[in-house]
């Protein structure tokens, strides 16, 4: 038997814990303990090490990017200066082009012919057709090789520059 106690019990309402139960609960809900500290430290740098992944992955795509860009201003420099000579008068050569230099040789692909008029008589000029490889070279640096076809051409009948009908 249980000795009675000398103070009476007041009577709980219903739905409340006892005293040490809700100092206890209180206690434990006061802040994080280390283990939730670590883990969530541990979440928080794992997802910035992928977003850092993820950003330095697209900054060297960019820089790729401006590089081909950039090699393609300059290609298409070459190849316009390449399709204003004749490759029949200059077979190969070197040229500078402001900071890009450019060297090609030309071989014959199609035998020289008379050219024809839109009537199809004969034109004033023989055509040729070539394929002109050249490198390119941009403040020193090597961009590569490349072939083109070119179309050679060279006046023969009728006026040449310079010359007067009279």
């Amino acid at each position: 038997m249980r000795p009675e106690r000398s103070t009476p019990r007041r009577p709980r309402a219903a739905g409340t814990a006892p005293a040490a139960a809700v100092l206890r609960t209180a206690k434990h809900l006061a802040g994080f303990t280390l283990l939730e500290s670590i883990v969530a430290l541990a979440i928080f740098a794992a997802s910035g090490m992928a977003l850092y992944g993820l950003f330095n992955t697209n900054l060297i795509a960019l820089n790729r990017t401006a590089d081909v860009s950039r090699q393609v201003a300059v290609v298409r420099t070459a190849m316009d200066y390449l399709s204003s000579i004749d490759p029949g008068q200059r077979g190969e050569g070197e040229v500078e082009l402001g900071d890009i230099d450019v060297s090609w040789t030309s071989t014959l692909v199609e035998p020289v012919r008379q050219g024809q008029n839109v009537i199809g008589g004969r034109a004033s000029f023989d055509i040729g057709l070539y394929d002109v490889e050249f490198a390119v070279h941009h403040e020193g640096r090597p961009l590569g090789t490349w072939k083109m076809r070119v179309a050679g051409y060279e006046k023969v009948r009728g006026l040449r520059p310079g010359e007067l009908p009279f």
